[in-house]
């Protein structure tokens, strides 16, 4: 037998094999990534030993705001999917709203439980959000920042209905965050005065690739790039192409940068290179022995003290 031919065979069964990866790991990560219990929540590999403490927080947080009136709210996507959140109305009258963007794989009460409170505390409206595929909103799959900052358009023009002349801030964490800078060079309403990133990444591309590197000891080439396939052929991107650098380059929005230096998720050097980008008005606080998503809970005041002054500022 000709061996050109029976190198060709290895060779396509093994491209074939890679194909059957890569497209189980779009699955996993885009459409079933593995659930948190948090009845009972363990110290994570990329979350650290602080996670099960931070649940309780949230949870408790959590409690304390759903006792206050809020209303049920939906928009519907540009390709046509239901999108679900809550609107926490400040009883003190105001129409400035901090609309809240939370991170993968989680929810607005889920990364944003706790501090709703004090940002109803100081005066505030606060809009909970949830993205495609999460909670109760519909969506094929999780759109990584990439749909949800075009998304996130919908929700701006849902405040806007209630406060047509309230002003607007954009707060994420996580995936929230890089949705929040890859939607601030877009066409926004002028009744968006401010960006509050926490922990964002600068690319899909270079959070998998980060992860593959951490989480599995491998180099992101082949795998990511057959990866990538999927993700411009399903859900319609290039996971380079979507840089939250080359949008938060492009505001004129003032920007507030927060990362925990004990990241081991989205890595303390995205915030960095995103900072560096941004030509507008800036601050970046980081905080120490803080894990992702995670600074609030390590430093609570300080944190608190930093926003609602850069918030007020922006107002």
């Amino acid at each position: 037998m000709n061996p050109f031919f029976i190198v060709g065979i290895i060779f396509s069964v093994i491209v074939l094999i890679l194909f059957i990866i890569a497209f189980a790991v779009f699955k996993i990560v885009f459409y079933n990534p593995p659930k948190t219990d948090h009845n009972n929540p363990k110290p994570d590999p990329f979350l650290g030993e602080d996670f099960p403490q931070v649940i309780k927080m949230v949870k408790e947080g959590k409690e304390r705001l759903i006792k206050r009136p809020h209303e049920a709210v939906s928009v519907t996507t540009d390709d046509g999917f239901r999108l679900y959140g809550d609107f926490y109305i400040n009883p003190t009258p105001t129409k400035n709203t901090v609309l809240c963007v939370h991170g993968y794989n989680s929810s607005g009460y889920g990364d944003f439980g706790l501090i709703a409170n004090s940002i109803l505390d100081n005066g505030y409206n606060c809009f909970l959000l949830n993205h495609r595929h999460h909670e109760q909103s519909e969506g094929e799959f999780i759109g990584f920042g990439v749909l949800d900052s075009k998304d996130l358009i919908k929700w701006i023009e849902k405040i806007n209905e209630r406060y047509p002349d309230g002003k607007i801030i954009l707060y994420g964490i996580s995936m929230g965050a890089a949705t929040v800078m890859q939607a601030s060079n877009k066409n926004l309403t002028e009744n968006v005065v401010g960006i509050v990133e926490d922990c964002g990444f600068t690319t899909c591309w270079d959070e998998f690739k980060f992860v593959l590197k951490k989480a599995a000891h491998l180099p992101s080439f082949p795998l990511l790039n057959m990866l990538n396939v999927f993700t411009k052929h399903i859900l319609g991107f290039d996971c380079r192409e979507s840089d939250s650098r080359k949008c938060i380059a492009e505001t004129k929005l003032p920007v507030l940068f927060i990362h925990g230096d004990a990241d081991v998720f989205v890595p303390p050097f995205m915030l960095d290179e995103c900072f560096n980008a941004c030509n507008s008005r800036k601050e970046k606080y980081t905080y120490s022995g803080a894990g992702h998503a995670q600074s609030y809970y390590k430093h609570k005041e300080e944190y608190e003290e930093n926003l609602f002054r850069f918030i007020d500022s922006c107002i």
